[in-house]
């Protein structure tokens, strides 16, 4: 699992090779949609979403562990597919506090996933 909290956190997953290049962007979407609503006059470089509203993009199958830990908590789940790849969207709330979960189709378990497409 990776914490998406800083642009540099976006940017180290712009050079990881195995990653669509419009799945990092509908992530690096996220984090300026963010940037333009939280921000209080502070330069992109330093803005930084804390650790209770933040993104995650989960890249192994024991992430999976985390997202059972905030099942009461799954707002939404959005599917969506780009070019012929499928990638999940999980909005987390906790304390009115939105976090974000994305991850690419494979990465967790099959039931688990099958689970969430209902």
């Amino acid at each position: 699992m990776k914490v998406i909290q800083t642009l540099a956190d976006v940017q180290a997953l712009e050079r990881d090779e195995h990653l669509p290049s419009f799945y990092i962007e509908v992530i690096k979407n996220q984090f300026l949609l963010w940037y333009e609503a939280e921000n209080e006059g502070e330069e992109i470089q330093d803005f930084y979403l804390p650790s209770y509203a933040c993104i995650y993009h989960f890249n192994h199958a024991n992430d999976g562990r985390m997202l059972q830990n905030y099942v009461n908590d799954i707002e939404y789940v959005d599917i969506e597919r780009m070019g012929g790849v499928k990638y999940f969207r999980i909005g987390i709330m906790q304390d009115h506090q939105m976090s974000i979960i994305y991850f690419l189709e494979g990465t967790l378990p099959y039931r688990t996933e099958k689970w969430l497409e209902h």
